[in-house]
């Protein structure tokens, strides 16, 4: 299984940078076949995320075969066995989430089938974030995914992952295989103010490395 995932350099604290180097060396690790591409800044945290659809989409094409988004401040714990389920040819979209329905839903890890189906999914996903970024919305790629997995639930098979593949930074045990990353850039943090998240709520969101 092909996993992808891509970042940008020049925040103030470097911690993109020092998340790719770590993520390079879990996949080395547990021999996960990784294909991580260092993007120049559309800008801002908000237009990086923005642009994770067409990035997943262009490498859809390009490999012709499923693959599996993560975010590059990811942590692999274990091996991510359910990557190679044989199962996963039979769904279009695989997802995490921290509970048994969507409100749960994490945007990393996600399984990608190569069909016309996922291909769709993305381009409507494309043009949701584009849209939010046209309309000066304050939103992340993950509200935008959360509404296309409801518009699309009729025709795609969906699955999701354990919840060992999505566990907050410090809560990880014997059993994690992937432990979520949480940066607190001042870039990410103002947006998350505008979208009124503070106090507790904002401190849960902008953990960091640890």
């Amino acid at each position: 299984m092909k996993v992808i995932s891509f970042y940008t350099e020049g925040d103030e604290k470097n911690y993109y940078k020092q998340c790719a180097d770590r993520l390079i060396r879990d996949c080395d690790k547990y021999q996960i076949d990784l294909d991580l591409v260092k993007k120049e800044s559309l800008g801002s945290y908000r237009e990086n995320c923005l642009s994770k659809p067409k990035f997943i989409l262009d490498k859809l094409n390009e490999y012709k075969t499923p693959l599996v988004w993560i975010d590059v401040d990811t942590v692999f714990r274990n091996k991510p066995d359910h990557f190679y389920a044989e199962g996963l040819i039979n769904i279009d979209l695989a997802f995490s989430s921290s509970n048994p329905n969507l409100t749960g839903m994490k945007a990393s890890p996600l399984y990608f089938n190569y069909n016309e189906l996922s291909k769709l999914f993305l381009e409507d996903w494309i043009q949701v974030c584009t849209d939010v970024l046209e309309n000066m919305d304050i939103n992340f790629d993950h509200e935008s995914l959360f509404g296309m997995v409801t518009k699309h639930s009729d025709t795609m098979q969906y699955g999701v992952f354990p919840p060992e593949y999505c566990v907050w930074p410090g809560q990880s045990n014997e059993d994690t295989v992937i432990e979520m990353g949480l940066s607190d850039i001042s870039d990410k943090i103002e947006v998350l103010k505008k979208m009124g998240i503070e106090g507790d709520l904002l401190a849960i969101q902008t953990i960091g490395i640890l």
